[in-house]
């Protein structure tokens, strides 16, 4: 048998999951964004022209961080 290898989830703050919902849904983007420039060096958006789009790794995390907030059926 062999263990197959977890994605490590990232805990991301408030502000950093707004932006990576933002950048998912194609909200326009300021020139400048230190928070964005945060979640460029953690690998989970990449710049393709004018715009900036979730990398493979981006839409995993934001999908499981989705899930674990949507999975009690209500919000605090």
């Amino acid at each position: 048998m062999t263990e197959k290898k977890k994605l490590k989830l990232l805990h991301l703050s408030q502000p950093q999951r707004a932006t990576l919902e933002g950048l998912a849904n194609r909200r326009p983007q300021l020139p400048t964004d230190p928070i964005r420039d945060e979640l460029v060096t953690l690998g989970l958006v990449a710049q393709q022209g004018a715009k900036w789009a979730l990398t493979p790794q981006g839409k995993k995390v934001l999908a499981a961080n989705s899930n674990r907030r949507n999975a009690g059926g209500f919000s605090v």
